[in-house]
């Protein structure tokens, strides 16, 4: 939680404590975990400190556990109306957990959900002292949502003044961070040049800062990109950088992620079947942390290539799987042209190939 001071009357939380206490509570059923709210010393702010801590530690590895955790918290607080310390420790941690439940929601693809759960940790974070950071860290994640919607002008125009916020707060991660989302823009955009400058830098400063989850962050989007160009040696080298340290820190979205950029590099070098294998293991391990859309999203990338090992019928039933979660999700544009021809395809019994591609091609970079 960079740049929150939190005026308790005591000491802040080490980390035993965090493992303690989150522990503590993290280990009693949702069902019961209200009744025992007076052992667990759930309205004590130490202790929501060290469970929020823990949470924001495992959205890269367990999102729907996460968003889960993260509503139950705010609903206890939020109802009655508890008192939590002394000052305004209520209205934050109101603020904190739906934070923390919209970002699961934004990994998730459950963008309505985390749209209002940023509402919500807004009106929390609004009755704060400390109000700038907790607000801008907010809209890191509403700008983050702008660019999986594809809103790539808008993300670029607005993320150097949020990295410029978060330097003036002393949040140097918080402005790594923000510039990831420039790198995704410019990415999307096609720019791969600047994208590639983009991440490249974020490594440095990350490494320079001794963050290496943002560093590995970084070198997993370079594996993308540069697999995406069909250039082996950087996509295998970035790739080699950000494995090992994802793998320590079970980063299991990011990962999933990197698997996938090596499942193109494959693809864009012609080794189908193995690209086949590789989309499919990262399949997987979307499927384990509940990352629905990229399991459909991908479905449509493999979808691709087994039209082209000549299997449409196989083909065909991936998309038929894929089309109702991500319509359900509301991921895909209303009117897309693409999306009726390759429907209208599938009627016949058929695969539109290039209505196909447009739209895997819509999710691939943005997922990345």
């Amino acid at each position: 939680m960079a740049g929150r001071v939190l005026r308790f009357p005591h000491r802040a939380v080490s980390p035993e404590e965090v493992e303690s206490s989150a522990d503590r509570v993290l280990s009693v059923p949702l069902g019961e975990r209200a009744a025992r709210a007076a052992e667990l010393r759930l309205e004590e702010p130490d202790v929501l400190l060290a469970v929020c801590t823990r949470l924001r530690d495992r959205l890269d590895r367990s999102p729907a556990t996460v968003r889960e955790e993260a509503e139950f918290a705010y609903r206890f607080l939020l109802l009655p109306n508890r008192a939590i310390g002394l000052f305004d420790e209520r209205e934050y941690f109101l603020g904190e957990f739906a934070l923390v439940a919209g970002t699961a929601c934004r990994q998730l693809s459950r963008r309505d959900e985390a749209r209002l759960w940023f509402d919500r940790a807004e009106a929390g974070f609004r009755h704060t002292m400390n109000a700038v950071a907790d607000l801008s860290r907010l809209a890191y994640q509403r700008l983050a949502l702008r660019l999986e919607e594809r809103e790539l002008e808008a993300v670029l125009e607005l993320v150097p003044s949020l990295v410029q916020s978060f330097q003036k707060l002393s949040m140097p991660e918080e402005g790594l961070k923000a510039q990831f989302l420039e790198g995704l823009a410019l990415l999307e955009n096609e720019r791969l040049g600047e994208s590639a400058d983009v991440f490249h830098r974020i490594c440095a400063e990350a490494e320079s800062l001794g963050s290496e989850k943002l560093m590995a962050s970084a070198y997993g989007n370079l594996t993308h990109l540069y697999a995406m160009q069909g250039d082996s040696a950087q996509a295998i080298e970035a790739s080699r950088r950000a494995i090992p340290i994802l793998k320590r820190l079970e980063d299991r979205v990011a990962l999933a992620k990197v698997q996938w950029g090596l499942a193109t590099l494959l693809r864009e070098t012609g080794q189908l079947p193995a690209a086949v294998e590789a989309y499919r293991a990262a399949q997987q391990e979307f499927g384990r942390i509940g990352m629905r859309a990229d399991v459909a999203a991908l479905h449509l990338v493999v979808a691709d290539l087994l039209l082209e090992l000549g299997e449409e019928p196989a083909a065909a039933q991936l998309v038929l799987e894929a089309l109702p979660v991500l319509q359900e999700l509301n991921m895909i544009p209303e009117g897309m042209a693409a999306l009726q021809l390759l429907r209208e395809s599938l009627r016949e019994q058929k695969v539109n190939r290039p209505a196909l591609r447009e739209l895997h091609g819509f999710f691939e970079e943005i997922r990345s």
